[in-house]
């Protein structure tokens, strides 16, 4: 018997609300701003590799379901390459892709032999493909964390995604206890409860974060990782910390390398809810203040600086140089003077400075 239930049938049709919402998004916002590429392309390899049997497929819904998923797949990939602008992912998160697409291949393989009785590459590429949507999700939920404007990523695409392995669940412990039902398959199982506990987990994360409107209707939300208890210890590492504080797209345009002068890394504008404390008014009167405490250092250490190189606005740099310009032309032409030597036309002069007067 096929395994056909509700939950399956529910769990199918939110996987696919997920990526009609998802594409819905990009094409109502015209941009694809905190997707991530590198998550949409393993999304792809997923399919591709799970589906083998495509063009044998008997049955019209699987055979819809995985056209579906392939095509969407590509086709999410192609508009966010081509069509609308999307948000530039860092070296940290192609680091982290390249890992979990490594560790997903590396590991694959004894997971056959171990949970499977037939072996064989199909049975080696269906089991990779569980292993790697399992973690795919990974450099999403990465960069989410490091934007910090509006995103097209919402809840009702989270919510979908979720249920969609959530209901998946339920679908094989349905499958378990109904002797007449095929079993459910251990690897999908594992993994799927793996996937489903970083959903829920990020949307704890993302459902309690806190958000910031501004004066003209934006607003600026930013997720705080370290209420999650299972994404904390993933991208609680130091590494992910010094990584995003360093990477040169979080440097100040001007003004030196954005440390605190004590060799500490330049620290976010978000506090530890997800508050920006630039996202309205008193941003500079904030800086002022912080910087109050620091002035007499400064101007011990810039005493014997020309002013124009602690000049750090370019307009206010060209201004002090057009102002030097104009002084300079006001000057009068210097004259010769009677107790100056007089040249001729090869600039050697007539022996009067040794005369006597």
């Amino acid at each position: 018997m096929t395994a056909w239930n509700i939950f399956r049938i529910l769990g199918d049709c939110s996987h696919l609300l997920s990526k009609c919402i998802l594409i819905f998004a990009i094409h109502r916002n015209r941009s694809a701003e905190g997707v991530s590429m590198i998550t949409q392309a393993f999304y792809a390899i997923v399919f591709c590799t799970r589906y083998t049997d495509f063009f044998s497929e008997t049955s019209t819904w699987n055979y819809f379901f995985k056209l579906f998923y392939i095509l969407s797949s590509f086709y999410i990939i192609a508009i966010m390459r081509w069509l609308f602008p999307r948000t530039r992912e860092r070296e940290i998160s192609w680091k982290l892709g390249a890992v979990v697409l490594m560790g997903s291949l590396f590991i694959s393989p004894f997971v056959m032999l171990i949970f499977e009785k037939r072996w064989g590459f199909f049975t080696w590429m269906y089991d990779f493909s569980l292993i790697l949507e399992s973690v795919c999700v990974l450099p999403q939920l990465l960069l989410l964390r490091q934007t910090n404007v509006p995103t097209v990523i919402d809840s009702f695409y989270l919510l979908t995604l979720g249920s969609y392995r959530g209901l998946y669940i339920l679908n094989w412990i349905w499958r378990e206890l109904d002797v007449n039902d095929r079993k459910p398959n251990a690897v999908s199982v594992i993994f799927g409860i793996i996937q489903t506990a970083l959903y829920v987990d990020f949307f704890w994360v993302y459902y309690t974060r806190q958000r910031v409107k501004l004066r003209a209707g934006g607003i600026v939300d930013s997720d705080d990782i370290r209420r999650g208890w299972l994404l904390n210890r993933i991208f609680g590492h130091k590494r992910f910390q010094a990584a995003e504080t360093d990477d040169e797209e979080s440097a100040p345009a001007l003004g030196g390398s954005g440390g605190n002068g004590n060799g500490q890394q330049r620290r976010s504008r978000w506090g530890s809810r997800g508050i920006s404390i630039s996202a309205d008014d008193g941003v500079h009167e904030h800086e002022q203040r912080n910087r109050g405490s620091g002035d007499d250092d400064d101007d011990f250490n810039d005493a014997g600086v020309d002013p124009d190189a602690r000049m750090k606005d370019p307009d206010e740099l060209a201004r002090a140089l057009d102002d030097d310009d104009d002084d300079d032309e006001g000057l009068p032409e210097p004259t010769s003077s009677h107790s100056e030597p007089s040249r001729n036309a090869n600039g050697v002069t007539n022996g009067s400075e040794w005369r006597e007067t």
